[in-house]
């Protein structure tokens, strides 16, 4: 019997799923790994270590959880392309090396706010790489939506003390994982998942309001930050710039306005 901390990460869960409007499959199973894993390893007890408890988050903790999240999202993607060959998604490596270099630049302008990884070391789970196929861009919609929310978080927080150049780097950040989640819902697609509107809102969603939430949500998903996570998988280490070891593009506009 999962205790109310546990029943209340849970709801957060399905609410996250709800906004990315995963398949009732997806969001099946995603809700199984977690409930395992809070009860196994304690996955959604919010004891990450990265942001404070919701409410009254510092700005700084905000940027370095942003920081974190980015972080795991270059690891996440490099491992992506250097497995995409032989898998469905080898036709899109170009579209997640031109990702994960976003990914990557994000970091890079996060920390030159002040922000400061954590960790850089994560759990990911064998199931999120789909085999390369309709399941990983499942997956990269996910996270993608949840940072999206946590830049809307910084933006707000950076405004209302009316620090405008770091509101807007944030805002510009958030504009580009907004392009991620709908590039990653039009793959599901044309990889034959379910058929949808790559772009269905007109407004972004903010149903988690604090970073702490954001981390407690991809911990659901079964994601560890320097830990082991809730579902099978392993430990993969920050890679760096992806451009560099080549798993990244040269994109245009690498620096903030």
């Amino acid at each position: 019997m999962p205790d109310q901390h546990t029943a209340d990460d849970l709801q957060l869960l399905d609410k996250v799923l709800a906004d990315t409007a995963a398949t009732e499959l997806t969001r099946r199973r995603l809700l199984r790994t977690a409930a395992a894993g809070a009860a196994a390893v304690g996955a959604l007890s919010g004891a990450t270590g990265i942001a404070g408890a919701s409410g009254g988050e510092s700005r700084n903790e905000i940027l370095s959880t942003l920081a974190t999240a980015e972080s795991f999202g270059v690891t996440f993607l490099t491992e992506a392309v250097r497995r995409a060959p032989g898998t469905p998604s080898a036709g899109l490596a170009d579209t997640l090396r031109a990702a994960n270099t976003a990914e990557y630049d994000h970091v890079v302008a996060l920390r030159k706010l002040g922000g400061r990884q954590t960790t850089l070391r994560f759990w990911i789970p064998e199931a999120a790489f789909g085999g390369g196929g309709v399941g990983l861009f499942e997956s990269i919609e996910t996270a993608d939506t949840l940072e999206l929310m946590g830049y809307l978080t910084g933006v707000t927080a950076f405004a209302k003390h009316g620090q405008e150049r770091a509101a807007r780097f944030l805002a510009e950040g958030c504009a580009v994982e907004s392009e991620h989640r709908a590039i990653a819902r039009f793959a599901q697609t044309a990889l034959g998942g379910r058929q949808q509107i790559s772009i269905d809102r007109s407004f972004a969603p903010w149903s988690v309001r604090t970073v702490a939430a954001m981390i407690r949500a991809l911990e659901g998903a079964g994601i560890g930050f320097g830990r082991q996570g809730a579902a099978p998988g392993a430990f993969y280490d920050f890679p760096g710039n992806p451009v560099a070891n080549g798993t990244g593009l040269r994109n245009n506009g690498r620096r903030p306005e």
